[in-house]
């Protein structure tokens, strides 16, 4: 599966709340998502912290990459050809860890498999104080021969108890990081437009200048 449609989707705003944690296979899942890239980075080798944004810090293994142009995946494929990316080093860990707290958090993925590595990488939750709220392991097995290729892997719960999600296999490449963010309190946005439209007034009713 192709990534073009996942960042639209994930950006429209998701689907209702789950009952329960579940796996996220699906941007819309993540629901009233912001959406990281990378493509503003060229190269950075870095294990991190690197903040991404004002709300999300990058840390990774050994070798990690923000902005990687090209990895080989083996016999799951390759990917570059203008996309940059976030890519582990052979271990593979790619964490994220948010300010304060999320609902659900996933990316959009792939890992080097083949020669006796497995075709599966875990994407596990963890909550305020580093306990791991939930782990899933995943199966990614794409064509050797594609390119850019991989699945929306993620985790959405009930609550907003995720303080940090981290994605581990070997050589783990990753793009298009999307986390919930909070909706804004209807009553502050109300209080918003009102006083919005207040200041409108007084302009208008302000004497012009003689």
């Amino acid at each position: 599966m192709n990534k073009t449609f996942l960042i639209a989707i994930a950006l429209a705003g998701g689907a209702a709340l789950p009952a329960h944690a579940v796996l996220a296979t699906d941007a819309a899942q993540i629901g009233n998502a912001a959406l990281i890239d990378f493509d503003g980075y060229d190269g950075l080798r870095t294990t991190g912290p690197e903040a991404l944004s004002r709300r999300v810090t990058f840390n990774g293994d050994a070798g990690s990459e923000l902005g990687a142009f090209v990895r080989d995946l083996g016999d799951n494929g390759a990917w570059g050809a203008g996309e940059r990316f976030a890519a582990g080093g052979f271990s593979g860990e790619l964490r994220f860890r948010f300010d304060g707290t999320t609902r659900a958090a996933g990316a959009f993925v792939n890992h080097y498999a083949g020669g006796g590595l497995p075709f599966a990488l875990a994407v596990t939750a963890y909550g305020l104080g580093g306990e791991v709220l939930e782990t899933h392991t995943v199966t990614v097995d794409t064509a050797f021969d594609g390119y850019n290729d991989g699945l929306f892997v993620g985790i959405a719960r009930a609550q907003r108890d995720i303080q940090a999600l981290s994605f581990k296999g070997s050589s783990v490449v990753l793009d298009d990081f999307a986390h919930s963010v909070p909706v804004p309190e209807a009553g502050r946005s109300a209080m918003l437009l009102a006083g919005l439209g207040m200041v409108g007034l007084l302009l208008r009713r302000r004497p012009p200048r003689g």
